[in-house]
């Protein structure tokens, strides 16, 4: 695939030329400092993107914005919040491989590849790979950046499918899931997502998905990415909710594809349970050839409902309360 069709250009600013500089003065070998150069921009490069799509990163526990580390090894290394190091590889405008030191070819979440572009101050994501066998990673051989959230995302997930036994922890075929805790969606207005939400606007961007219609009024939306039997094949989750009274909230509940389909797989089902479990047959929608579905209501503050995603006899239970 072409890399550059899927690129992220940001800018690179004095701030992070700065930074980069005063990385690179701490090697007083012309060859070093220039790689301490390169790769100071592309951790900065990397962590600018995440910040933009709602990614935490921890620069603290990063490898290369380290004298130390930096000055034994040739690594970037980005640290993601409860995930991991990635590992940050810049490559120049035109090259066609990017070099992986032998140094970082383990104990790395992934690589992501950064064109450095010094003439026109910019920088361009490219993409990134899972693991990599040796030292040379042809480009034309990154995945995408949508394939990079899922990715992330999948990692978040891995214990969610293992049930515990007093024996051994097993991986059930099947998934009934019930999300932790109840979801305050007033918090929400307050800016505050927690229980594996994320900002609407940043996700949707990400995966090339149109918001739901923002109004002039109070409101608030989140996304979240779903997992059931297919583990290819992630579902996305976005509520957004619309103050409508003091007392009364518009709610959409919209489920999109996550995958690199533009379909849902058809039988996934939508269905909302009032706050005794119990269906509302008139707000559930089903899938056949659908590039999303969506349920719409009206609620009171303090009422809860659940919401429920089903394929076959998998499914997950997400509670909220207004």
């Amino acid at each position: 695939m072409d890399a550059n069709q899927l690129a992220f250009t940001i800018p690179i600013d004095g701030k992070m030329f700065q930074t980069a500089e005063r990385f690179s003065q701490q090697e007083k070998n012309k060859q070093k400092s220039r790689v301490a150069y390169l790769n100071t921009l592309a951790i900065l490069a990397i962590d600018f993107y995440c910040q933009c799509i709602g990614i935490k990163t921890e620069p603290s526990k990063s490898h290369g914005l380290d004298n130390i580390a930096s000055s034994l090894m040739n690594t970037a290394s980005l640290f993601i919040k409860d995930k991991g190091l990635i590992e940050c590889r810049p490559v120049l405008p035109k090259e066609k491989f990017c070099e992986i030191p032998s140094e970082v070819l383990s104990e790395r979440i992934g690589y992501m590849v950064v064109e450095i572009d010094e003439g026109n101050r910019q920088a361009k994501i490219l993409g990134f790979v899972e693991s990599v066998e040796n030292e040379i990673l042809p480009l034309n051989k990154l995945n995408s950046l949508r394939s990079f959230l899922l990715y992330l995302h999948q990692l978040q997930s891995v214990s969610v499918v293992k049930v515990s036994t007093n024996k051994v922890d097993i991986v059930d075929a099947s998934v009934n899931q019930i999300s932790e805790g109840i979801v305050k969606l007033s918090k929400w207005f307050e800016g505050l997502l927690d229980g594996g939400w994320e900002a609407e606007l940043a996700v949707a961007k990400d995966l090339a998905i149109s918001p739901v219609d923002e109004t002039e009024k109070r409101e608030s939306g989140a996304a979240k990415f779903i997992h059931l039997q297919h583990p290819s094949e992630p579902v996305l989750l976005i509520l957004r909710q619309t103050q409508v009274n003091q007392d009364e909230v518009e709610i959409v509940l919209r489920l999109y594809p996550a995958s690199e389909s533009i379909f849902l797989l058809d039988g996934i089902k939508m269905t909302l349970l009032d706050e005794e479990d119990k269906p509302i047959p008139q707000l559930e929608k089903q899938s056949k050839a659908n590039n999303w579905l969506q349920l719409r209501f009206k609620g009171n503050v303090g009422d809860e409902f659940s919401l429920k995603i089903s394929l076959g006899e998998d499914s997950i239970l997400e509670k909220f309360i207004i």
